[in-house]
C-alpha cells in the first residue's frame, strides 16, 4: 500500500514511515521538495539496517500535492493552525476514494496549562458550530472517509525504533472500510492495538486526550505518556 505522510520531516511522520516502511511503500511530504527527499533518504537508511533484506517497503520524498497524488492513504501530519487552508490547497490531490488519517489536534496554552480548542465555525449549517479537526477536514474535502487517530502516541518514543509502543490507538470515523484499513495499519506496529471509539462527531472526545495527557505530565512532571484501555 502507498502511504503519503504530509508534513512527515517531524518525529511523528518519520516514526510512522520507519514502523510501516517494512512493508508498505511510504512517501514522505513537505512543502519543499527537497527537504522531503533529504528526510526520506535518511529514513530510507535507517529502515534498510533495521529490516535488512526482508523489507519490502520503500521510502521517497516529494512535495505535499504530488504525495497526496500518488497515494492511496494519507495521513495529515500537520499544524493545527494552518489546518483549514492547507486542506483547501490539498484538496485537488484528494480523490473521494482515498483514505485521510487526522492525528490533529487543535491546542491552546494558558500560562503553563493546555486546553483543547476545537474549531469555531460559524455560517455553516454543516458542521457543528465547534468542529474538531477531523470534522473540518471531513467538510472541506467533502469526503466521508475520514480517520481520526493517533491522537495520543508520543512523537519522540514513536521514531526511536527500540521503543516499544504498549499503546492502544483510538479511532473515530464513519467509513467502514476506511477504520478497517486503518486498525490493519495499527496493529501492523508492534503492541499497538486499534480501538473504534464511535463515528468522526466523536473526534472530539479523542483530540482532546492530547491536552489532557500534556498537563499530566507537565503537573506530575512525568515523561511522554499516552493511553491504553484496562
Amino acid at each position: 500500500m502507498k502511504i503519503a505522510i504530509l508534513g512527515g520531516t517531524g518525529d511523528f511522520g518519520g516514526g510512522l514511515a520507519l514502523r510501516w516502511a517494512s512493508s508498505h511503500n511510504i512517501v514522505i511530504g513537505s512543502r519543499d521538495e527537497e527537504r522531503a527527499k533529504a528526510f526520506a533518504e535518511k529514513y530510507k537508511r535507517v529502515a534498510e539496517r533495521l529490516y535488512g533484506k526482508e523489507m519490502e517497503g520503500s521510502i521517497i520524498g516529494d512535495e505535499n500535492f504530488q504525495a497526496a497524488k500518488v497515494s492511496e492513504i494519507v495521513v495529515f501530519s500537520v499544524p493545527y493552525k494552518n489546518l483549514i487552508k492547507f486542506t483547501r490547497s490539498i484538496r485537488p490531490f484528494i480523490t473521494k476514494d482515498k483514505i485521510v488519517v487526522s492525528p490533529v489536534v487543535p491546542i491552546d496554552k494558558d500560562g503553563e496549562s493546555f486546553s483543547y480548542a476545537p474549531y469555531l465555525l460559524s455560517g455553516s449549517s454543516n458542521l457543528p458550530r465547534y468542529a474538531s479537526a477531523a470534522e473540518v477536514i471531513s467538510f472541506e474535502l467533502k469526503s466521508k472517509r475520514i480517520v481520526a487517530a493517533f491522537h495520543t502516541l508520543p512523537a519522540k518514543k514513536l521514531c526511536r525504533l527500540e521503543v516499544d509502543l504498549d499503546y492502544d490507538v483510538i479511532m473515530a470515523g464513519d467509513d467502514t472500510e476506511a477504520i478497517k484499513q486503518v486498525s490493519k495499519l495499527v496493529s501492523q506496529i508492534s503492541n499497538l492495538r486499534p480501538i473504534y471509539a464511535g463515528p468522526l462527531k466523536t473526534s472530539k472526545l479523542l483530540e482532546s486526550l492530547t491536552p489532557m495527557l500534556l498537563n499530566v505530565r507537565l503537573y506530575n512532571k512525568m515523561g511522554d505518556l499516552s493511553v491504553k484501555i484496562v
